[in-house]
């Protein structure tokens, strides 16, 4: 059952983020030294996992139907996130600035650090392949509507499209072309890709952690009551109404989980980066970004048993 098979990762993830937040407390964490985690997760451990995943997974014409298929439909959720996280937000009488900020925390998943490396403890490689399609529309709607949403007089620019133009995206259309061409690299690549790859999670953790203790010791005006709202639509009520949408579909049942996995992700770690660029708010991005990962090792294990019982 994936209900128990979750329960080992999420408790390893956790126990990692613990000695991350250990070394954090122990040692001082500048900026340069999270820049440089982050992209070695973003530009060799999250990548080598995607590949990793064409590489070990059968090649067929279903795959690559599953693949685009998860695609669209997390580009049309990840809109619907982006919507009822400003409408809960106007409901909840924030004021116009809030509501924007509040539909990027609440509409938007950590489905890259945190939501490949889990689907792919979880799945195998093939589940990381999904996982990594999902992730991939999520990103194109976070570097277009997003970010056009966050900024009050907003003026689209192709500088805000190339950075959709990353490795992580690069990976995943190098994964389809060895999926299509059946075209492997010759053993020793893939077993230094593989060892790359099993990078991805604990570095990702590690990071969490650290973020946890920024937070702690952040001495910032913003409560964490101001962030239940959107924390509770992210963790629990989205991924419920994504079950009920997944539940009409003819998908796979391993389609299935991997999105329902997704959707129930924690708000995005790049989420005080964005609000700090774009909203001139990196206390609420880091203070979401964290709370939501602590309650997310509840909340996942939850939303899946519930999927679970659906299907």
């Amino acid at each position: 059952m994936v209900f128990l098979s979750i329960l080992g990762p999420m408790c390893i993830m956790a126990v990692i983020s613990v000695i991350g937040y250990i070394i954090a407390k122990n040692n001082e964490i500048t900026d340069e030294s999270k820049q440089l985690l982050i992209n070695i997760m973003l530009n060799v451990a999250i990548p080598c996992l995607i590949l990793d995943g064409a590489f070990k997974t059968k090649v067929g014409q279903e795959l690559i139907s599953q693949l685009i298929t998860i695609f669209i439909f997390s580009i049309i959720i990840s809109l619907l996130g982006l919507i009822l996280g400003w409408v809960f937000a106007r409901i909840f009488n924030y004021s116009s600035s809030n509501a924007r900020k509040i539909a990027v925390i609440a509409g938007l998943g950590n489905t890259g650090f945190i939501g490949i490396p889990l689907c792919a403890e979880i799945f195998g490689p093939k589940g990381a392949l999904l996982a990594a399609a999902f992730d991939t529309g999520l990103g194109i709607i976070l570097f277009t509507v997003a970010i056009a949403l966050l900024q009050e007089n907003y003026r689209f620019s192709f500088s805000s499209l190339k950075q959709l133009i990353n490795p992580p995206i690069i990976s995943i259309f190098i994964a389809l072309f060895i999926i299509i061409t059946d075209i492997r690299p010759p053993e020793i690549i893939q077993q230094l890709n593989g060892m790359l790859a099993n990078l991805a999670t604990p570095l990702a953790m590690l990071y969490i952690g650290i973020l946890i203790r920024m937070m702690i010791t952040q001495k910032g005006a913003l409560s964490i009551n101001k962030l239940t709202m959107p924390i509770s639509l992210k963790l629990i009520v989205f991924p419920i109404l994504t079950i009920v949408l997944v539940v009409f579909t003819n998908f796979s049942m391993m389609m299935k989980q991997v999105i329902i996995i997704q959707a129930a992700m924690p708000t995005m770690t790049i989420a005080p980066v964005l609000l700090a660029r774009y909203a001139q708010d990196e206390e609420m991005g880091v203070k979401a970004a964290v709370f939501s990962t602590i309650c997310a090792i509840l909340t996942v294990p939850f939303i899946v048993f519930l999927g679970s019982k659906l299907f």
